[in-house]
């Protein structure tokens, strides 16, 4: 896919600004000074907000403003011009490991509000997880007078039940996280979320328009590493943490399946495997211990984590799919940053997954049922289809260059320059 024709920049409807992209005074009469508040900062842990954060972080200070990460980290650093890294105290190291929150965790976040270094800050944002912080974050910017803007990745409501805690008392907790998230609905000086699907949920608690914010991408540098691909990888591709709701379980089942015919064997022949898995977290040991019983490693090529992003990318632009079987997804950053490298998506149906928003049935991609029989048999047909896969190719490099970190930045600009004169009035 490396070597598909470039792509015109198409910005999505609610990315448009309606000023010069990229251009500062366009959207604020000097640099604005902005601290992003999370638990976790990449590269020390890589789930999607720190991600984002990262790479918004670096647009931002490409663009000439001031960047503060805080939140939990190492050691204080300066990642990118104009940014650096402020830690509350240092990640716990059990906590990355195991890769999911704890009550004690988000009550030990929000206890470390307190030594945010707000000074000289103009504006700050944060994510809604884990919950716990938002109101003494907010607290503490209402008293110092700097807007708080609370970016929504993912709202759960009901779907707590079955993302309950694990342990004796998890089957009964789920009604007090839910109680949290709803509770956290009212704090910051405005919400905004990364999807459609999110805004909505949000707005109807809130009771106000919540505006879509999209993650994004770096598209140039995904772009040009997808030219460096390699021609022989597998034709099938995985990318994201590897927890439960990624269904990855689903995924190995369609790839035996898909095994078993003459096209998942001629391309075994051809390319050595048919599904190569790329990431790490808390199933991966299960996984491995089932491509091991099962003895799938003739078509399933197990890469793990790799070192950096661009790995990644250089990873998944050698695939003709990729594939996202995941029961839940606030955006689908996988998704889109295999986009832009020119792959087209297979995505599960899911009432809890925005990967609808990014990846259009029949367009960038295809919308399956969460099901392994059906999903080998879109697969075979698809691997049997090379002009219908090109076209595909072509319209989700298309849809891709609409968001890249300039077009987003520009929206995160404009709506922190508006809520910064509104409090300032």
């Amino acid at each position: 896919m490396g070597g598909a024709r470039a792509a015109a920049v198409l910005i999505p409807e609610d990315l448009q600004t309606g000023g010069p992209a990229g251009t500062l005074s366009a959207m604020t009469e000097r640099p604005l000074r902005w601290l992003f508040f999370y638990d976790c900062i990449y590269p020390e842990s890589v789930g999607g907000v720190e991600h984002r954060n990262h790479e918004l972080a670096r647009e931002l200070g490409r663009l000439g403003h001031e960047v503060v990460l805080s939140g939990w980290a190492e050691a204080p650093g300066a990642p990118h011009t104009n940014v650096r890294v402020e830690p509350v105290a240092r990640a716990s190291r059990h906590y990355l490991a195991r890769g999911r929150r704890s009550g004690i965790e988000a009550l030990t976040l929000a206890s470390q509000v307190r030594r945010i270094p707000l000074d000289g800050i103009d504006i700050v944002e944060t994510a809604n997880i884990p919950y716990l912080h938002l109101p003494l974050l907010a607290r503490r910017c209402r008293k110092r007078r700097i807007p708080l803007l609370v970016t929504w990745h993912e709202h759960w409501g009901r779907y707590w039940r079955v993302h309950r805690p694990p342990g004796r008392l998890g089957p009964g907790m789920w009604r007090f996280y839910a109680l949290c998230e709803q509770l956290s609905l009212r704090f910051g000086t405005q919400a905004v979320a990364v999807s459609r699907l999110t805004a909505d949920r949000v707005s109807r608690v809130r009771g106000e328009t919540v505006d879509v914010i999209p993650n994004g991408i770096p598209f140039e540098r995904i772009r040009a590493l997808a030219a460096e691909s390699d021609a022989n990888a597998p034709p099938l591709v995985y990318a994201g943490r590897l927890i439960p709701e990624k269904r990855i379980d689903l995924l190995l089942d369609a790839t035996a399946r898909l095994a078993a015919t003459d096209t998942g064997r001629r391309l075994v022949t051809e390319r050595g495997a048919l599904l190569r898995i790329i990431g790490g977290g808390p199933a991966e040991h299960d996984i491995r211990a089932r491509i091991d019983r099962e003895n799938l490693a003739a078509i399933v090529d197990f890469a793990g984590r790799l070192p950096e992003n661009e790995d990644v990318w250089r990873a998944v632009a050698g695939a003709a799919l990729a594939v996202q079987p995941s029961a839940r997804e606030g955006f689908g950053l996988f998704p889109l940053e295999a986009m832009a490298a020119g792959v087209p998506v297979v995505h599960c149906r899911s009432p809890n997954s925005a990967v609808s928003e990014l990846v259009r049935d029949g367009r960038e991609g295809w919308t399956v049922e969460p099901d392994a029989g059906e999903l080998a048999r879109l697969l075979e047909r698809l691997l049997g289809a090379p002009r219908e896969i090109a076209a595909a190719s072509r319209a989700a490099l298309e849809r891709a260059a609409g968001y890249d970190w300039r077009q987003v930045a520009d929206k995160v600009i404009e709506t922190g320059t508006k809520l910064i004169r509104r409090e300032r009035a």
